[in-house]
């Protein structure tokens, strides 16, 4: 969190501090999710539940955790598996969304039990930071100086006898290479300096226009409390519930590390089989609504109806304004299909929001961390969370982990002027050569060969460590075109080093574009075939009559699994093989019977 310094202006980043993350003394990219309590009684989280939960991150892409002030701290054993693994643990103290008494008493017991985490987590190398807590500074104190602010100097300075004068010294006196913060959305210091009585000066408000500083939360703004200064370009941590704004990058925060972003989704229907009575599976039973927190009741309030419907609306408005809406015969079928749609809609959503914090590595505001609420599920419900309480994968970790790929290719457009760009995106730490194609598809899978002068068939790309070029550039407008017919592809491949290798590799990724919304494409039937090969245990989906969106590979309750892709498009004719990895299994094999294949498309179907 050090100022950006004169070099760094000159590369052409923005003024302020930065906000990132030094390995050995190499910035890179933090990657990853929030973890949460994986259950809500604790002697149930065993060492093969964690490790299965792990080997989902890495597999996901993922190199750092945000071990979320939950009220517990994190076992020994689930950070040593982070070691294992190579998974860097942002850690936090126990604090968190709440003013705290300012009693000596008070603070001796923090003291203690801050010093005896400090020394029982500080050896562990895959620890990367101590977080004093979680939105003390962007949503307790913006509270008290929305309601209050004639006492906000008194809580800033309790505030700051907590998690400067007591957290601060215990983290310092008892690490070497650790850094602290006293918040976990924060505008970070003015000053660190040891030989000081108090060696870290908040920066809170104290902000330069044009400059850009930490990892602020945009919660409290999204849900309509006054902050500080609600156009502080810093608030990089994003929810917003409108719908109707998703997609629109010009609505995304832009600031140096997002922290925390999301937006909530159903799981599948195994998972509420597993604890729901076959009499309340439909979308808006009240089993399933006050199973749904968001909006919380604020209390103990056991039939917060008024609240969850609020959320509830939410994931439906957003399926009916982007996609096809699930209207099928058979009631359980129906109620899958809204399930699975609220899923497609939240990957897609947070694809774009990641795409656009990589993006902002090349950019004035060089962001270099995206962690998404949340990792894992505590129980079965509507969350968050991109992989479910047993561990089945939502479409959003999927997304995820493609989307997290080292170097990707993205379409950024602005539906209001029909600008399109395409960007490559590499956070690898040595420069890369590579190539680019595009195709142009109707929905039926025609090609349109006829946008040459506006689309090339191929581009050519120099792309240097932890940056950001664009590959192309146009409006719709141009293209003459039905917009609700045209499918975009792109795709690169690469060459260069991972990072700590000098062996180079070749690095691939693929993208599609629709201008129209998914709800107004002409989408058709793809005439999806899976196959499945008994000798190599993988499974070939082919598209035979046209694009398919949001394929989806799907298996039965008794087993857990992953595939190593799943929730991807497919052009006709170029069949993908996927394959299998089986973490447990309580069918004797026979989910392999039981996996089926569909897509976006099978939402127009009654059947």
């Amino acid at each position: 969190m050090e100022p950006i310094d004169e070099g760094q202006i000159a590369q052409g980043i923005a003024p302020g501090n930065n906000w990132h993350f030094e390995i050995n003394g190499h910035e890179f990219y933090a990657k990853g999710s929030n973890f949460i309590p994986p259950d809500a009684f604790w002697p149930r989280v065993t060492e093969t539940k964690m490790r299965q939960l792990f080997d989902s991150v890495v597999a996901g892409n993922q190199n750092m955790l945000r071990v979320w002030a939950s009220g517990a701290y994190t076992p020994d054993f689930i950070y040593d598996i982070a070691d294992e693994e190579g998974v860097l643990m942002w850690s936090e103290f126990e604090f968190g969304d709440a003013l705290y008494p300012v009693n000596q008493e008070f603070f001796e017991n923090v003291r203690e039990e801050a010093t005896y985490n400090v020394r029982r987590v500080n050896h562990h190398p895959s620890l990367a930071l101590w977080a004093g807590g979680n939105e003390l500074e962007s949503l307790e104190l913006q509270l008290v100086n929305n309601t209050a602010p004639e006492e906000l100097d008194r809580y800033m300075a309790e505030y700051e006898r907590l998690f400067l004068d007591t957290l601060l010294p215990v983290v310092y006196a008892n690490s070497k290479s650790i850094s602290y913060i006293p918040s976990s959305t924060t505008n970070g210091y003015l000053e660190l300096n040891f030989s000081l009585p108090v060696p870290m000066i908040e920066r809170y408000n104290n902000k330069t226009p044009g400059s850009v500083y930490g990892d602020t939360d945009t919660l409290a703004l999204i849900e309509g409390f006054a902050l500080f200064d609600q156009a502080d370009d810093s608030f990089t941590d994003y929810y917003n519930y409108d719908s109707s704004l998703a997609f629109n990058y010009s609505s995304y925060p832009v600031g140096r590390f997002a922290n925390e972003f999301g937006y909530h989704s159903m799981p599948s229907l195994q998972t509420w089989q597993q604890a729901i009575s076959p009499q309340d599976l439909y979308f808006n039973s009240t089993t399933i609504q006050l199973r749904n927190h968001h909006y919380p009741p604020g209390g103990l309030n056991i039939s917060n109806f008024a609240n969850t419907t609020k959320g509830m609306g939410e994931m439906t408005v957003a399926v009916q304004r982007w996609y096809p809406v699930p209207n099928k015969t058979l009631p359980l079928a129906n109620f899958s299909a809204w399930c699975h749609t609220t899923q497609i809609f939240q990957a897609d959503f947070y694809r774009s929001e990641i795409a656009f914090y990589r993006r902002g590595s090349g950019f004035p505001n060089r962001q270099l961390g995206s962690l998404y609420w949340q990792l894992e599920d505590i129980w079965q419900a509507p969350t968050w969370a991109g992989i479910e309480y047993d561990g089945r994968w939502k479409v959003l970790h999927y997304a995820a982990k493609d989307i997290y790929e080292p170097v990707i290719i993205t379409p950024f457009y602005n539906s209001s002027t029909g600008a399109l760009e395409v960007y490559v995106t590499s956070d690898l730490w040595s420069p890369i050569d590579g190539l680019v194609a595009f195709e142009a598809y109707t929905w039926s899978g025609t090609p349109i060969t006829n946008l040459s002068s506006l689309i090339p068939a191929s581009a050519p790309f120099t792309l240097g460590a932890l940056n950001t070029t664009r590959v192309l550039s146009l409006n719709t407008a141009d293209l003459a075109l039905d917009l609700t017919d045209l499918v975009l592809y792109m795709n690169l491949s690469a060459t260069g080093p991972l990072p700590n290798t000098s062996a180079n590799r070749t690095f691939n990724h693929e993208n599609f574009f629709s201008a129209a919304p998914l709800s107004k494409a002409q989408l058709v039937d793809p005439g999806l075939r899976l196959s499945y090969l008994d000798t190599t245990r993988n499974f070939t989906v082919e598209a035979t009559s046209g694009v398919a969106a949001w394929v989806w590979l799907d298996y039965p309750a008794g087993a857990v699994l992953s595939f190593d892709s799943n929730g991807f498009w497919l052009l006709p004719g170029r069949a993908r093989e996927v394959g299998v990895n089986v973490k447990s299994d309580g069918t004797g094999g026979k989910w392999v019977e039981g996996v089926s294949v569909g897509s976006l498309w099978d939402n127009t179907l009654a059947e």
